[in-house]
């Protein structure tokens, strides 16, 4: 169980979370889903990935190394 800040009281606290775990607040793990904003924009940046890889394929005429050089590059500037 993690330790939650519910009043800052430590005495407080400690029976706060006491009292939830009785009543089965930690049995069942949090689900962390995606949220609105990064359902938005995770095909813009798979686009612009692609967008990445295309030119890169373009240029080395493969995508091995093509991090590497990337990062060279863009060290460069």
């Amino acid at each position: 169980m993690n330790q939650t800040t519910f009043t800052g009281v430590a005495a407080d606290d400690r029976r706060i979370a006491a009292e939830l775990q009785a009543m089965g607040a930690f049995d069942q793990p949090e689900i962390h889903e995606p949220s609105a904003i990064n359902r938005m924009f995770e095909p813009v940046t798979q686009f612009l990935t692609w967008m990445r890889w295309k030119g890169e394929y373009g240029v080395y005429g493969c995508r091995v190394g093509a991090t590497e050089a990337y990062r060279i590059e863009t060290q460069r500037v």
